[in-house]
């Protein structure tokens, strides 16, 4: 025999051995995934989505896609695990809608998820009356429900009578108590007299925790829009699926706190100011640039009082004409107050406003920012005294940071502002020559120290020697 045809014969066993490998880790595989997936049916699916906060846009639409995900999963039980003051922007009546119409039991549990307490308060509140199960833990309350909207004035939204036709069976002083009032779980021994959930008999279940919750709910029959459904929910056979908002809308809900959007909207504008007086545009730039569609966000979810939001932008635009003429005087006064009155009245004076401390700081910052800080900067960017720019042309110096086209270089120990002409871009570290001036602005040239050995040798050799 051969030895190309032994190799041959050797090479097809090989492959041979390899397909019933394969075929067998294959057949392997598919075994254990069927047996995973008969494990998963077999488990009883539990939905859970913890929302702090306020009930915005982002939330809402997270919770009607949680339905309806959990209505084609075949989920067993959806627990929406809430704590927040009430809603910002949102469509009320269509989320208590979307709530009532899905044949997945859903219960809206009022539980602290940081803290020791936890409220559902306005839509909040009506979507926990609005559940197929009205679940508190012992240490919250429910309440005020009106106003849902945070947004809107007191009256446009119906929430006596949609409490009403959520709580069929609770009484007229029930109602009221919920309405206008934070009403406790239970009242903690030694605290004054109070009326609690357990005394108005609208809650339904009392627990501390999921899964103490989960344990209340086994074997409980619920009615929902598919019929009553008992919940059969044995604690080794429960498959908790913990949901959440996924980053954008994190992101966009973080967005419709006050004191969020209001640091956003300073900081954004302070930082493209800032960059307005630099050469080019940097990395402080960029960065206002992305925070400030945040912050513009923010303003389209919350009530804003906009002569308060147009003073905080005054207070922002004196302060960078401030810093622009190195004054210390009226004009700093002006920004400040503007500024400071803005950020106090920004969002109003009720539940939403931006907490004091945080006003008060953010403009004794902007005042150090702006007026000193920045002071600085422009003062150590126009060079020494008794140095005019002219007296740099045909000097030398170094970049020191990057000419695109605009940037900053180092003369004699002094920085100054610079710009390469001709589209060119110059590195840090680079050498330069001083070419002109325009204004304040010293206009460069690349300069090649060895080049101009060359040029000087030969501009100095006799002409007899050539």
């Amino acid at each position: 025999m051969s030895t190309s045809s032994t190799a041959f014969r050797r090479a097809f066993v090989l492959l041979l051995l390899a397909g019933m490998l394969g075929a067998s880790l294959a057949a392997f595989a598919e075994s254990a995934r069927a047996q995973s997936t008969d494990e998963t049916d077999d488990a009883v699916r539990v939905d859970i989505l913890p929302v702090r906060g306020y009930l915005d846009p982002p939330v809402a639409e997270t919770m009607t896609d949680l339905l309806q995900r959990a209505a084609g999963d075949g989920s067993a039980l959806v627990i929406l695990q809430v704590d927040g003051p009430g809603g910002l922007s949102v469509d009320v009546d269509a989320l208590i809608e979307a709530v009532q119409a899905s044949p997945v039991p859903v219960v809206v549990f009022v539980s602290p998820q940081q803290g020791i307490a936890a409220r559902a308060g306005g839509a909040l509140g009506l979507l926990w009356a609005a559940s197929h199960v009205r679940a508190v833990a012992d240490v919250s309350s429910v309440g005020p429900i009106a106003p849902a909207e945070l947004s809107q004035e007191p009256g446009v939204y119906p929430e006596a009578e949609r409490l009403v036709g959520l709580l069929p069976n609770a009484s007229d002083e029930a109602i009221a108590a919920l309405l206008t009032t934070e009403v406790p779980a239970i009242v903690l021994p030694g605290a004054d007299p109070a009326t609690t959930l357990e005394e108005l008999g609208v809650v339904e279940v009392f627990a501390s925790n999921v899964t103490g919750l989960l344990g209340e709910l086994d074997g409980r029959t619920v009615t929902t829009a598919a019929g009553e459904i008992t919940l059969d929910l044995p604690r080794e056979n429960v498959e908790v699926r913990l949901h959440s908002l996924g980053l954008a809308r994190r992101l966009l809900h973080a967005a419709s706190l006050p004191a969020f959007i209001y640091l956003l909207l300073v900081i954004g504008l302070g930082m493209l100011l800032f960059e307005a007086f630099q050469p080019g545009f940097g990395v402080a730039g960029f960065a206002g640039l992305v925070l400030l569609p945040f912050g513009f966000f923010g303003l389209t979810v919350l009530p804003v009082v906009w002569w308060a939001v147009a003073l905080v932008l005054l207070g922002l635009l004196l302060f960078a004409v401030d810093a622009a003429i190195a004054g210390l005087g009226p004009v700093t006064a002006a920004a400040t107050a503007s500024f400071g009155v803005g950020s106090w009245f920004a969002f109003g004076s009720g539940t939403l406003r931006v907490p004091p401390p945080i006003a008060v700081l953010t403009t004794i910052a902007a005042v150090a920012f702006f007026v000193f800080v920045l002071t600085v900067i422009l003062r150590a960017q126009a060079g020494p005294e008794g140095v005019e720019v002219e007296d740099l042309i045909d000097r030398l110096g170094i970049v020191r940071s990057m000419l695109n086209p605009e940037g900053h270089v180092y003369i004699d120990d002094a920085l100054w502002r610079a710009r390469v002409q001709d589209d060119l871009k110059l590195r840090v570290g680079s050498p330069i020559r001083v070419t002109g001036v325009d204004g304040a602005i010293l206009l460069v040239e690349p300069f090649d120290p060895d080049t101009e050995k060359v040029t000087e040798a030969a501009a100095h050799t006799p002409d007899d020697a050539m």
